[in-house]
């Protein structure tokens, strides 16, 4: 990866065997362009600058829906998401500390009560929830895999500031926990799109091909995943 400027600001550059250019504009504003091995730098800065407008549109809509978006709260109170449903808070103080989840309440029994304490209860007990819903979910892929000759897909949480998901070739389908507060279509999207590039790497003809079969609403589901105040 490596960063490139141009007329219109810089963008992140990554090189793949693909035959087209790909431009993304991420949620944080990032620009991101995978372009063929052997494309010139000049040629792609000028495709670039030939999407300035539509880049700007797309990086104009992120920043008004992260400024929507307030801090989380970790108080008696707060709403938190899980799969993709809105819980409330209930926290108490004792010497004991779990997390259970309630009718419509996400019960976190804390020592101190603190922020820090009951965001860290939190995320341990969402990151546990997304390893028992994500293997469960993979586990459905493992006929699919056996009749295209691919190795059974074994979940991988991994923290991923820009992404949902990423599929290897060994199998391993890394998933980001955050996707857990989502609806189920969408982690079933985000993982029916890694299994699409166990079978095509690229973001190429064949790998739409596979994800309209797959997923035939996948486009639907994109939009609503990327609109959702996680």
């Amino acid at each position: 990866m490596m960063t490139v400027q141009t007329a219109g600001g810089i963008f992140q550059l990554r090189r793949s065997r693909r035959r087209t250019l790909a431009i993304s504009v991420l949620p944080d504003g990032t620009v991101e362009v995978v372009a063929p091995v052997g494309a010139a730098i000049e040629k792609i800065r000028e495709k670039v600058e030939k999407r300035v407008g539509w880049i700007t549109r797309q990086r104009c809509a992120f920043a008004a829906l992260n400024a929507q978006r307030p801090a989380r709260r970790y108080c008696t109170g707060a709403t938190h998401r899980y799969l993709g449903r809105q819980y409330q808070l209930n926290v108490t103080i004792t010497e004991d500390q779990n997390v259970k989840l309630r009718g419509a309440y996400l019960c976190v029994v804390s020592r101190t009560g603190s922020d820090k304490s009951v965001a860290a209860l939190l995320a341990g007990w969402m990151r546990e929830r997304a390893k028992e819903q994500f293997s469960r979910r993979l586990g459905r892929w493992r006929k699919w895999c056996v009749e295209h000759g691919l190795p059974a897909p074994q979940v991988q949480l991994l923290s991923m500031p820009k992404r949902w998901g990423s599929a290897h070739k060994d199998g391993r389908v890394s998933l980001n926990p955050e996707l857990i507060r989502a609806p189920s279509v969408c982690i079933d999207y985000v993982i029916a799109h890694e299994m699409c590039h166990m079978k095509h790497p690229r973001h190429d003809k064949p790998f739409f091909n596979e994800l309209e079969k797959l997923c035939p609403k996948w486009r639907a589901i994109k939009l609503r995943l990327e609109s959702l105040d996680l």
